[in-house]
Protein backbone atom coordinates (compact mmCIF):
# COMPACT_ATOMS: atom_id res chain seq x y z
CA UNK A 1 0.00 0.00 0.00
CA UNK A 2 1.22 3.66 -0.61
CA UNK A 3 1.03 5.98 1.37
CA UNK A 4 1.78 9.70 1.76
CA UNK A 5 2.62 11.47 4.65
CA UNK A 6 2.74 15.21 5.52
CA UNK A 7 6.26 15.52 7.53
CA UNK A 8 9.66 14.97 7.82
CA UNK A 9 10.53 11.31 8.10
CA UNK A 10 13.25 11.90 10.89
CA UNK A 11 11.12 13.50 13.14
CA UNK A 12 9.02 13.66 15.97
CA UNK A 13 5.45 11.90 14.97
CA UNK A 14 5.86 11.64 11.25
CA UNK A 15 9.43 8.87 12.08
CA UNK A 16 7.39 7.07 14.38
CA UNK A 17 4.59 6.44 11.65
CA UNK A 18 6.77 5.83 9.20
CA UNK A 19 9.12 3.15 10.83
CA UNK A 20 5.71 1.85 11.62
CA UNK A 21 4.21 1.21 8.43
CA UNK A 22 7.34 0.22 6.51
CA UNK A 23 7.94 -2.54 8.86
CA UNK A 24 4.35 -3.38 8.23
CA UNK A 25 5.67 -3.31 4.31
CA UNK A 26 4.20 -0.08 3.70
CA UNK A 27 5.87 2.08 1.01
CA UNK A 28 5.72 5.71 2.28
CA UNK A 29 5.97 8.95 0.75
CA UNK A 30 7.16 12.17 2.86
CA UNK A 31 6.14 15.57 2.26
CA UNK A 32 8.34 18.46 3.94
CA UNK A 33 10.46 21.26 3.47
CA UNK A 34 13.51 18.52 3.28
CA UNK A 35 11.46 16.97 0.63
CA UNK A 36 10.89 20.60 -1.51
CA UNK A 37 7.32 21.18 -0.01
CA UNK A 38 7.02 24.23 2.52
CA UNK A 39 3.83 24.32 4.05
CA UNK A 40 4.13 27.94 4.33
CA UNK A 41 4.11 28.60 0.84
CA UNK A 42 0.40 28.64 -0.18
CA UNK A 43 0.92 27.42 -3.58
CA UNK A 44 2.29 23.97 -2.20
CA UNK A 45 -1.56 23.57 -0.90
CA UNK A 46 -2.31 22.51 -4.74
CA UNK A 47 0.99 21.81 -5.35
CA UNK A 48 1.20 18.70 -3.54
CA UNK A 49 -1.79 17.27 -5.24
CA UNK A 50 0.01 15.93 -8.33
CA UNK A 51 2.78 14.11 -5.88
CA UNK A 52 0.35 11.94 -3.31
CA UNK A 53 -2.85 11.57 -6.31
CA UNK A 54 -1.59 8.00 -6.33
CA UNK A 55 -1.22 6.58 -2.40
CA UNK A 56 -3.95 4.56 -1.33
CA UNK A 57 -3.85 7.04 1.79
CA UNK A 58 -2.97 10.18 2.89
CA UNK A 59 -1.56 11.00 6.01
CA UNK A 60 -2.55 14.64 6.99
CA UNK A 61 -0.11 15.02 9.90
CA UNK A 62 1.18 18.86 9.54
CA UNK A 63 0.76 21.71 7.31
CA UNK A 64 -1.01 24.02 10.66
CA UNK A 65 0.16 27.17 9.29
CA UNK A 66 -3.17 29.36 8.24
CA UNK A 67 -5.41 26.20 8.30
CA UNK A 68 -3.67 24.78 5.43
CA UNK A 69 -3.87 21.28 6.75
CA UNK A 70 -7.74 21.66 6.38
CA UNK A 71 -7.16 23.20 2.64
CA UNK A 72 -4.81 20.16 1.73
CA UNK A 73 -7.34 17.91 3.16
CA UNK A 74 -10.37 19.90 1.55
CA UNK A 75 -8.21 19.84 -2.25
CA UNK A 76 -7.25 16.52 -2.44
CA UNK A 77 -10.88 14.83 -0.94
CA UNK A 78 -12.71 17.19 -3.71
CA UNK A 79 -9.68 15.86 -6.09
CA UNK A 80 -10.04 12.13 -5.45
CA UNK A 81 -14.22 12.81 -5.39
CA UNK A 82 -14.08 14.39 -9.21
CA UNK A 83 -11.49 11.27 -10.38
CA UNK A 84 -14.03 8.37 -8.42
CA UNK A 85 -10.91 7.64 -6.65
CA UNK A 86 -13.65 6.38 -3.96
CA UNK A 87 -11.27 3.68 -2.12
CA UNK A 88 -8.56 6.01 -0.80
CA UNK A 89 -8.37 7.33 2.31
CA UNK A 90 -7.77 10.71 4.51
CA UNK A 91 -6.22 9.91 7.74
CA UNK A 92 -6.26 13.78 9.67
CA UNK A 93 -4.15 14.62 12.66
CA UNK A 94 -5.94 16.46 15.08
CA UNK A 95 -5.21 17.77 18.39
CA UNK A 96 -7.64 17.04 21.54
CA UNK A 97 -7.47 21.49 22.12
CA UNK A 98 -10.02 20.96 19.57
CA UNK A 99 -12.45 19.74 22.38
CA UNK A 100 -11.64 22.98 24.68
CA UNK A 101 -14.26 25.33 24.79
CA UNK A 102 -12.58 28.27 26.69
CA UNK A 103 -11.45 31.61 25.24
CA UNK A 104 -8.32 31.02 23.20
CA UNK A 105 -6.34 33.77 21.33
CA UNK A 106 -3.85 31.13 19.64
CA UNK A 107 -4.90 30.30 15.82
CA UNK A 108 -3.43 26.51 16.33
CA UNK A 109 -6.43 25.78 18.71
CA UNK A 110 -8.98 27.33 15.59
CA UNK A 111 -6.93 25.32 13.37
CA UNK A 112 -7.20 21.86 14.63
CA UNK A 113 -11.00 22.81 15.45
CA UNK A 114 -11.60 23.73 11.70
CA UNK A 115 -9.81 20.00 10.89
CA UNK A 116 -12.12 18.39 13.21
CA UNK A 117 -14.77 19.79 11.66
CA UNK A 118 -14.10 19.58 8.45
CA UNK A 119 -13.06 16.04 8.87
CA UNK A 120 -16.49 15.03 10.67
CA UNK A 121 -18.55 16.11 7.69
CA UNK A 122 -16.51 14.11 4.99
CA UNK A 123 -16.27 11.32 7.13
CA UNK A 124 -19.95 11.14 7.39
CA UNK A 125 -20.07 11.47 3.84
CA UNK A 126 -17.81 8.54 2.90
CA UNK A 127 -20.21 6.50 4.94
CA UNK A 128 -23.39 7.03 2.96
CA UNK A 129 -21.81 7.53 -0.13
CA UNK A 130 -18.98 5.66 -2.24
CA UNK A 131 -16.32 8.79 -2.17
CA UNK A 132 -13.10 8.82 -0.49
CA UNK A 133 -12.97 8.33 3.74
CA UNK A 134 -11.74 10.41 6.03
CA UNK A 135 -10.59 9.48 9.81
CA UNK A 136 -9.59 11.71 12.20
CA UNK A 137 -7.36 11.20 15.17
CA UNK A 138 -7.50 13.54 17.92
CA UNK A 139 -4.05 13.36 19.69
CA UNK A 140 -3.58 14.84 23.68
CA UNK A 141 0.26 16.24 24.44
CA UNK A 142 3.00 14.28 23.10
CA UNK A 143 6.64 13.33 24.74
CA UNK A 144 8.34 16.01 21.79
CA UNK A 145 6.20 18.89 23.66
CA UNK A 146 6.80 17.43 27.82
CA UNK A 147 9.51 20.43 27.81
CA UNK A 148 6.85 22.88 26.82
CA UNK A 149 4.49 21.13 29.29
CA UNK A 150 6.29 20.42 32.24
CA UNK A 151 4.58 17.80 35.20
CA UNK A 152 2.06 16.95 32.18
CA UNK A 153 2.06 13.10 31.15
CA UNK A 154 2.92 13.02 27.41
CA UNK A 155 1.77 10.53 25.04
CA UNK A 156 4.19 8.64 23.26
CA UNK A 157 5.18 9.14 19.93
CA UNK A 158 5.18 4.90 19.31
CA UNK A 159 1.97 4.23 21.06
CA UNK A 160 0.01 7.45 18.45
CA UNK A 161 1.90 5.87 15.61
CA UNK A 162 0.30 2.45 16.52
CA UNK A 163 -3.06 4.03 16.81
CA UNK A 164 -2.31 5.30 13.17
CA UNK A 165 -1.45 1.75 11.62
CA UNK A 166 -4.40 0.34 13.58
CA UNK A 167 -6.94 2.70 11.43
CA UNK A 168 -5.45 1.73 8.67
CA UNK A 169 -5.21 -1.83 9.69
CA UNK A 170 -9.40 -1.98 9.80
CA UNK A 171 -11.69 -3.78 7.46
CA UNK A 172 -12.45 -1.68 4.48
CA UNK A 173 -16.18 -2.23 5.00
CA UNK A 174 -16.00 0.24 8.33
CA UNK A 175 -14.51 3.70 8.23
CA UNK A 176 -13.27 5.23 12.36
CA UNK A 177 -14.43 8.41 11.83
CA UNK A 178 -12.70 9.65 15.00
CA UNK A 179 -10.58 8.75 17.25
CA UNK A 180 -9.56 10.49 20.51
CA UNK A 181 -6.92 10.01 22.67
CA UNK A 182 -5.71 11.45 26.07
CA UNK A 183 -3.01 10.53 28.21
CA UNK A 184 -4.58 10.08 32.01
CA UNK A 185 -3.35 13.24 34.24
CA UNK A 186 -3.29 11.61 37.54
CA UNK A 187 -1.46 9.08 39.38
CA UNK A 188 -3.24 5.61 39.09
Amino acid sequence: MKIAITGNRNKDLCKYIVNNLEAAGHNCLCLSRETGIDFNDDGNVKRIIPLVEDADIFINLYANFFFRQTLIAHNLWHHWEEKNENNKRIINIGSTTDNVRRGKTNRYHYEKLALKEWSNGHSIVGVWDNKPKVTHLSIGTMQNRADNNPGRICLDMEQVASYVKWIIDQPTEININFLSVDPIQYDR
